[in-house]
């Protein structure tokens, strides 16, 4: 069962090109299962069809059937271990699976998603080197960082000129997609704008439409989207029922050292502006309630808390189009966003300009 679980991270996929015909066959080998049930799940977004389910016996399988179009899915064990992620489309598919990983051949957008990975495993690669050379005594560390500068770039230039070479491919969507929340609005929306018409329309396609859509509403002058957690005691609050003439909104992880860092500066920011006005309410991202209430104590968060135990995957943190730790968002009391994504100095002066109009209204 090992083997079926480490293939989340170190699938290793080589395709070869098929011809079209009307369904599609999956043939499947993975060694070192018993006999049972496998399935085949849709793997986009919002989706949890079972498109199929099979036997393995002798550790083979097979699955047929027709899709309209390619489709992200993926292939697990009844009992949900391990999974194996794949385009699927009409054509046949051949899977192997061993120690070593998986060998996926067949699909044109396999192969496609293939030339994407590349990009992204060279770059983690090369990051990898380079954090490693950095641990030697005497190094340049300047000198390393602009190295990972420069391997960032090339990896962003390679992936936006794959984007261009291949505009409305299935995998060219998914692949952006799957970045939603890793990347920023202005870079969503450079790729959002290399894709063809009928990549827009896939499902993957109109998730990032809407994402974009939400990060609409985030701009200064909007009014904030409202949220219920958890605080520490376990009652609920809402961002709405907190009075406050300016408020906070903190996002946050109790393992991340700019965060812990950040709460220093809070800590200090509330004492000097509570009495004027200022409330803060921190959201964490944390999956671990007794690691986040230790933090809050160890740190003196002594403001208002919450948390609803969903990780990087926070409710919350979706609403508010979270691609980075630490963040902030300024909320006035008719709960409209007045700024955000400032720190340090730049935070401070705009809390006292703030609340300094706040005053003389």
């Amino acid at each position: 069962m090992k083997i079926i679980v480490l293939l989340i991270n170190v699938v290793i996929i080589f395709s070869v090109t098929c011809k079209a015909q009307e369904g599609y066959q999956i043939s499947g080998k993975i060694s070192g299962v018993p006999d049972g049930k496998v399935l085949l799940i849709n793997g986009e977004k919002g989706k949890s069809d079972t498109l199929g389910i099979t036997q393995i016996k002798n550790g083979v399988f097979v699955f047929t059937g027709k899709v309209n179009g390619p489709v992200a899915v993926y292939i697990t064990l009844s009992d949900g271990n391990g999974m194996i992620p794949l385009i699927l489309e009409n054509t046949n598919f051949m899977i192997n699976v061993n120690d070593n990983g998986a060998l996926i051949q067949g699909g044109r957008q396999q192969e496609l998603l293939t030339h994407y990975t590349r990009i992204s495993q060279s770059f983690v690669s090369e990051q990898a080197k380079i954090v490693a050379e950095a641990q030697q005594p005497g190094v340049n560390i300047q000198a390393l960082q602009n190295q990972v500068n420069k391997a960032y770039e090339m990896s962003v230039n390679a992936t936006l000129n794959l984007i261009k070479a291949n505009p409305d491919e299935y995998a060219t969507v998914y692949v952006i997609a799957l970045g939603i929340l890793k990347e920023t609005e202005e870079e969503l929306r450079l790729k959002y704008e290399l894709l063809g018409e009928g990549a827009r329309a896939t499902i993957p396609g109109k998730q990032i439409a809407a994402a974009l859509d939400q990060y609409a509403k985030l701009v200064e002058g909007k009014v904030a989207p409202n949220f219920t957690v958890e605080k520490p005691d376990g009652s609920l609050f809402s961002l709405y029922d907190i009075p406050a003439k300016l408020k906070l909104v903190y996002f946050w992880l109790s393992t991340d050292p700019s965060c812990r860092q950040d709460n220093i500066e809070l800590v200090k920011l509330y004492s000097q502006y509570r009495p004027q006005g200022l409330e803060i309410i921190s959201i964490s991202l944390d999956d671990d309630r007794v690691k986040w209430k230790n933090t809050i104590g160890l740190d003196g968060m002594v403001w208002i808390n919450g948390l609803d135990l969903r990780g990087f995957d926070s409710l919350v943190a979706r609403l508010y189009m979270v691609n980075d730790l630490p963040t902030i968002f300024l909320i006035d009391a008719e709960n409209r966003i007045v700024a955000k994504g400032l720190r340090g100095n730049d935070l401070r002066k705009k809390i006292a300009e703030l609340l300094k109009k706040n005053k003389k209204k």
